[in-house]
């Protein structure tokens, strides 16, 4: 039996064992007790963490701090995995940041010697298009950890450039545009808002609310975003218009083809018409109409103050 295949081997042997002795691995590969030495070497270094007792037969304990995995990868799910870990280095910080180092170290550390070479290659031949997330979200982890758990916590944030205080529980994570976003239920108001991550400055966890189980608040956010004063949109553009669509959208809208052209259909909460107007000028002149006319003026008015800063210049 190869290295590679008997510590595979050992891993699924010791799962859910809490000792173990050197005259155990000597019995069960056949092997001598320096080569046993080494084996466990090696699985301290993917980092099983185990501990030695002296003993005339080699005593070991394994800490249950851990959850070994007995699982046999073929060579093409090997490139799958690493594959998946390459997709992560757009981001500038992801929930488990020192854990995905820490598992890059430790997939690196089995792989047989020619799996290992051609992942090398495909470090340097393999270029995957990511949006760059370029602002730092320190909480990550401990938002998922809360989403988890159902924790209530009390938030300090920037908006504005002002810090503000919220009591609130983490519903959703997830990723957009070069940003990390939060859904998040607020205790006080009893309603869903959405935070960027690297807004939020301090996040303390806090009894003095119940919190509500996860599958409840998973369903509020089917119909949390529209306002009952939210205005109602129908923009119609030419094909370059859905290439920029298609590129950046968002939940509340959506696009359907008439013709030559494309209607985008939505709708948007008073306190979003910055971000409306926004995100419709980046359409430039592939817009054919905008329906209603207020829209229209929240667009040409942003074009307006963007012409005005230029000047100034």
């Amino acid at each position: 039996m190869k290295k590679t295949e008997r510590i595979n081997d050992l891993l699924i042997f010791l799962n859910n064992k809490r000792t173990f002795n050197l005259k155990d691995l000597m019995e069960r590969y056949n092997i001598s007790k320096s080569t046993a030495l080494r084996d466990i070497q090696s699985l301290e270094q993917i980092g099983m963490p185990i501990y030695s007792e002296l003993g005339r037969n080699g005593r070991y304990e394994i800490l249950d701090s851990s959850i070994l995995s007995p699982v046999f990868f073929t060579v093409d799910e090997m490139y799958g995995l690493y594959f998946s870990l390459l997709t992560l280095n757009g981001y500038k910080t992801k929930p488990f940041e020192i854990e995905n180092i820490a598992l890059e170290n430790k997939f690196k550390n089995v792989l047989p010697e020619n799996v290992r070479n051609n992942i090398s290659i495909m470090n340097q031949v393999l270029s995957l298009e990511v949006t760059n997330h370029s602002n730092f979200s320190p909480y990550l982890k401990e938002i998922l950890q809360g989403i988890f758990t159902e924790k209530v916590y009390c938030l300090t944030y920037s908006k504005k450039e002002t810090n503000k205080q919220m009591v609130a529980q983490f519903i959703r994570i997830h990723s957009k545009f070069g940003q990390w976003y939060a859904k998040i239920f607020n205790i006080k108001t009893e309603k869903i808002q959405i935070l960027r991550c690297d807004k939020i400055l301090l996040i303390t966890e806090t009894n003095d609310f119940k919190s509500k189980k996860l599958e409840v608040l998973l369903d509020y956010l089917d119909n949390f975003h529209k306002e009952p004063n939210a205005i109602d949109f129908t923009v119609i553009v030419n094909k370059q218009g859905k290439d920029i669509f298609d590129k950046e959208n968002y939940p509340s809208m959506k696009i359907q083809s008439d013709n030559e052209n494309f209607i985008i259909t939505g709708y948007f909460n008073k306190a979003e018409e910055d971000f409306i107007a926004n995100y419709f000028l980046k359409f430039g002149q592939s817009i054919n109409s905008i329906i209603p006319v207020m829209l229209k003026k929240l667009i040409y008015d942003k074009a307006k103050s963007i012409e005005m800063h230029l000047n100034s210049l």
